[in-house]
């Protein structure tokens, strides 16, 4: 504890957080402090050096858990419209299960290190989704190599890129997250991007300068041994699906790299100082990528109007990267700004001047008949969420998807606050309709009463559920406000 706050004072006077006494502070007592941080970190990085030499630790590397809602109806589920007038419908609260909720949740703060003057310096380009990147790093840190994987050949290496201060690349790759709105995995995805750059054909040193950059940036990531092979291991705090993983004192480590999916990995047992940040999976900002739109174009014909989408290519390209997670990172994920816009263009008619109920039946029947209905497992093969975008993108959809779709838009042209309330293999939506009790399935919620809309399931109006889940409790899924 005395060693954070002892870093936290350092970094604020530094920073000169406290602007009531920025003016007043001395040069030569920033460079004090300055020096006063390195040599801090400096230790821990020795401390650290001496622990990687100790013999690491065997542990078991389970195959990557499965994804919730994999197995899903072939066919896409009709409603039975014996009670869809109003007048038959069943008004029954709903009970529920779990709550989640992670408004206003985006990526920590980070602040680099002060530049070494006289430092030689080599510039690398970096292609990342459509953009060009400058990352500038110690000249010295491309000639550092790894004469083996076992645990001396990785703490020589790891003392290497602390005497040869691989950290002075940290300025331009947070630059490079700020400007480009990255989020905690975006930058990940960057540093695995740039080190590919720095040493290519190379992995084992690819993973080590991956983990090395992460842990000066404060994220929980650690080299992993497997094989004849290095990997690197990443503290998520959420769950990822279809990624291997160990388990260190009840925390999940994933693994990347090219490894198999199941059997014995080593590690060493304890982190780095200060290296405690689990990586966030939320994307609280769209990434700004490259401008480059799709060369495919979404068409639909509708209740008299058409719809007609592209979406950003290179930001499809990040997002078949990004890894399955769970459900709310998709429904929390910001959308991209023209993308919106262009949205609420283009469904704005369905909804304007209608009342509530009607403006949101409208929503439904688009949703059901809008999209060619398909389970993931016979597109892709496997379990794949959408971001919002990526309805417009892919041949088909399937419940998750059309869910966290509606709610977005549910959001965005009505303003009506919305729910996803997720079963074990369907997700469907409750709608806060202010001022109005509309008939129906129901939730009531933190003094508000949510009504089921269906996006999926074809002949379902507001208020209806089909039997299968009337009887089972959802989780509850919270969308941000934004």
């Amino acid at each position: 504890m005395k060693k954070v706050l002892y870093i936290l004072v350092i970094i604020c006077v530094y920073l000169n957080v406290d602007s009531a006494s920025a003016q007043v502070v001395p040069d030569s007592y920033r460079q004090q402090k300055q020096q006063e941080y390195q040599d801090f970190t400096d230790s821990i990085h020795d401390n650290f050096v001496r622990y990687l030499q100790r013999l690491w630790t065997e542990y078991q590397l389970f195959t990557g858990e499965p994804s919730p809602r994999s197995v899903k109806p072939v066919e896409q589920p009709q409603f039975d419209t014996m009670e869809s007038d109003d007048t038959l419908k069943t008004d029954t609260q709903m009970s529920y299960g779990r709550l989640t909720d992670i408004q206003n949740v985006g990526a920590a703060e980070y602040y680099p290190p002060a530049s070494i003057a006289d430092l030689q310096k080599r510039n690398y380009t970096v292609r990342f989704y459509g953009r060009e990147l400058t990352i500038t790093l110690p000249e010295n840190v491309a000639n550092d190599k790894l004469n083996g994987i076992r645990e001396k050949q990785v703490a020589r290496y790891w003392k290497k890129l602390v005497e040869d201060h691989a950290e002075q690349c940290l300025a331009s790759l947070d630059q490079q997250r700020r400007n480009l709105y990255l989020g905690d995995w975006g930058l990940f995805d960057l540093i695995q991007h740039f080190s590919a750059v720095v040493y290519p054909g190379q992995v084992n040193e690819q993973a080590v300068l991956s983990v090395y950059l992460l842990g000066a940036m404060h994220y929980d990531a650690r080299v992993g041994r497997v094989d004849d092979r290095l990997v690197v291991l990443v503290n998520t705090g959420s769950r990822l699906y279809d990624i291997p993983y160990v388990e260190i004192d009840t925390v999940r480590y994933y693994a990347f790299g090219d490894l198999p999916r199941k059997g014995r990995l080593h590690t060493y047992d304890r982190q780095m100082a200060s290296a405690d940040r689990p990586i966030n999976m939320n994307l609280a900002y769209s990434p700004r990528l490259g401008g480059a739109l799709s060369p495919k174009t979404y068409n639909c014909t509708l209740l008299g109007r058409k719809v007609s989408l592209r979406v950003n290519q290179p930001l499809m390209d990040f997002y078949a990267r990004y890894p399955q997670t769970e459900l709310a990172v998709y429904a929390n994920a910001a959308m991209e700004e023209a993308f919106s816009a262009a949205v609420e263009r283009e469904m704005r008619p369905f909804v304007e001047c209608q009342p509530p109920v009607t403006a949101l039946n409208n929503l439904l029947e688009y949703m059901q008949q809008g999209f060619v209905y398909q389970a993931d497992s016979k597109q892709f093969g496997r379990e794949k969420n959408f971001f919002c975008e990526e309805n417009f993108y892919y041949p088909a959809n399937d419940c998750e998807d059309r869910a966290v779709l509606f709610a977005r838009m549910v959001k965005v042209l009505l303003g009506y606050d919305v729910v996803l309330l997720e079963y074990t293999d369907h997700v469907a939506t409750a709608v806060h309709i202010p001022g109005k009790k509309v008939r129906g399935q129901h939730i009531d919620l933190q003094g508000k009463r949510y009504v089921v809309c269906d996006p999926t399931c074809l002949g379902a109006s507001v208020g209806d559920l089909s039997r299968k889940y009337r009887n089972k409790k959802a989780n509850i899924i919270l969308i941000k406000n934004t």
